[in-house]
């Protein structure tokens, strides 16, 4: 059944103000949807209706979700800073906006997850998206699980980081922690955000859990590759124990206020993060972007960082 409501209906978008959801709700409305935004400051894209509110405060909820039809939930953290925990904003967040949304009479809830997210509290961030699948799937909506690998574009993300540890190594050098074989599937997050349109859009894919990823199976070393290929970077990797990784990694915390890795993130590197990498196609009908090509439409963001 498709989405028969026109571009009439209320989305509501979480965490509007981060990296996807900037992306998602700026071509929301670029398309003509009525979109509200929860954000947490005074601003948010123009052309939407802002919501003041944070997914920890369910008082805050209410007003948000009130004449919604759709909420495509977003807010995640992917570090921990004091009680911002991945249990408080992930987990319990999730949640707090499923029982918002559930008072408001919201008929669509649309939940972005992540790949690798596992039922094994080790890997605390991939856990508590699981904790959140679980309540999203436990719920009475016309739900739906979006579990995309790392995405990447203007704004910050995975490869702000990789330029920030270049930053942080000697000029003619870049490690790779354990040699760089952990597999990734990297994909531009304009092609994200046309899948979860495409499932606001559509009722057939109601109850399922998709996980979406570029065209290939990238390793951490060949990202490096293509990364320094688009900055014009020539640098020799070099493959560091993982051992001797794990005891720099906390040292580099103490050090910076927000440093290139933490534990957590090191900690899942052990997981490939990888699908089917026909995945888009066979269930979007449409082939993402390569991320040589990805990279090289956001060369000069790149560049700047």
């Amino acid at each position: 059944m498709t989405y028969d409501g026109g571009k009439k209906e209320l989305i509501l978008v979480t965490g509007a103000a981060g990296f996807i959801g900037s992306h998602l709700a700026g071509e929301l409305i670029r398309q003509g949807y009525r979109t509200r935004v929860l954000v947490r400051g005074r601003e948010g894209p123009g052309g939407a209706e802002v919501a003041r509110g944070d997914v920890t405060d369910p008082g805050s909820l209410k007003k948000a979700c009130a004449g919604v039809e759709t909420v495509v939930h977003l807010v995640a953290v992917i570090r921990e800073r004091g009680p911002v925990t991945f249990q408080a904003v992930n987990y319990l967040g999730t949640v707090n906006m499923l029982e918002a949304a559930r008072d408001a009479g919201v008929k669509k809830f649309i939940y972005m997850s992540a790949l690798g997210a596992v039922n094994n509290p080790a890997y605390k961030y991939a856990y508590s998206k699981w904790q959140a699948e679980e309540a999203v799937r436990s719920s009475d909506f016309r739900w739906t699980i979006i579990r995309p690998s790392i995405v990447y574009g203007r704004g910050f993300g995975f490869f702000n980081r990789l330029v920030q540890s270049l930053r942080l190594s000697p000029p003619c050098m870049v490690p790779v922690p354990g040699g760089g074989r952990s597999l990734f599937q990297p994909m531009a997050v304009e092609d994200v955000v046309r899948c979860v349109i495409r499932v606001m859009e559509d009722d057939a894919y109601t109850g399922g859990v998709y996980e979406i990823g570029g065209p290939d199976h990238v390793s951490y070393s060949g990202m490096v590759d293509a990364l320094l290929e688009v900055l014009g970077d020539r640098r020799l990797k070099v493959p560091v124990p993982m051992s001797l990784v794990k005891a720099l990694v906390p040292v580099m915390g103490a050090i910076f206020k927000d440093p290139p890795v933490t534990p957590v993130e090191l900690k899942q590197l052990e997981l490939n993060n990888i699908t089917g990498e026909d995945s888009v196609r066979r269930n979007f009908g449409f082939k993402p972007r390569r991320l040589e090509e990805g990279l090289k439409q956001i060369g000069d963001y790149l560049r700047s960082i």
